[in-house]
């Protein structure tokens, strides 16, 4: 080791370590504050999808009463069904179907009318006010075969048709049914899609079935 004029030793080289380290360290702090931002992003969309679904349920349910009152008339404020035969297609004026095709519902039991979304001239589609497009499909549970859902209580008719159960006026036992008629409804399923405003690209879809 030499020693200088002043007899101390001279300084080591320096090797750039401590940099090196605080360099990956800064790489690692930087992914680490990427992948926070992009957590807070999904957690945002995520919260966002929520409340527009939140908000697709009230025109919902106004679709839901309006097909009610297009199918019964204690429904309607004007006392009468728009549909006047059920056994009849109404696509054009209400988006009515009198038989259930299997075969036109995808895996999550959506009709093939409103598996894209409809233009806003189909039949039935409203806007409120909150930018939303509601569209709906109603489908009476039977086959092309089925009669008329008033028709007297026989095989044929509990065989073409999902139907409720029978329901008897007091007094009456299910063996001994009042004059022989048929107290059974039949189902009708209301299919709801609800179109978000367009710079949300969100959809809805909702199910119910009256009787």
């Amino acid at each position: 080791m030499s020693i200088d004029r002043m007899g101390l030793a001279p300084e080591a080289n320096q090797r750039g370590v401590v940099l090196f380290i605080a360099l990956i360290v800064m790489v690692v702090m930087s992914l680490a504050a990427i992948a926070l931002m992009r957590s807070v992003d999904t957690t945002t969309a995520v919260i966002g999808n929520l409340a527009f679904r939140q908000a697709s349920i009230l025109p919902a349910n106004f679709a839901v009463e309006d097909a009610a009152a297009a199918l019964f008339a204690d429904a309607n404020t004007s006392g009468a069904a728009r549909i006047a035969d059920v056994r009849v297609d109404d696509v054009a004026n209400n988006n009515y179907y009198a038989t259930h095709n299997q075969g036109w519902d995808d895996p999550y039991g959506v009709p093939t009318p409103l598996q894209s979304k409809p233009a806003s001239t189909y039949p039935r589609a409203q806007q409120d006010g909150a930018g939303n497009t509601v569209t709906y499909v109603i489908e009476r549970m039977c086959n092309a075969a089925a009669p008329h859902p008033e028709a007297p209580d026989n095989e044929s008719t509990r065989s073409w048709c999902d139907m409720a159960p029978p329901k008897q006026p007091p007094g009456a036992t299910v063996n001994e049914p009042s004059a022989g008629l048929d107290f059974r409804q039949v189902f009708y399923r209301v299919t709801v899609r609800v179109d978000g405003p367009p710079w949300t690209n969100t959809v809805s879809v909702a199910q119910a079935m009256l009787r």
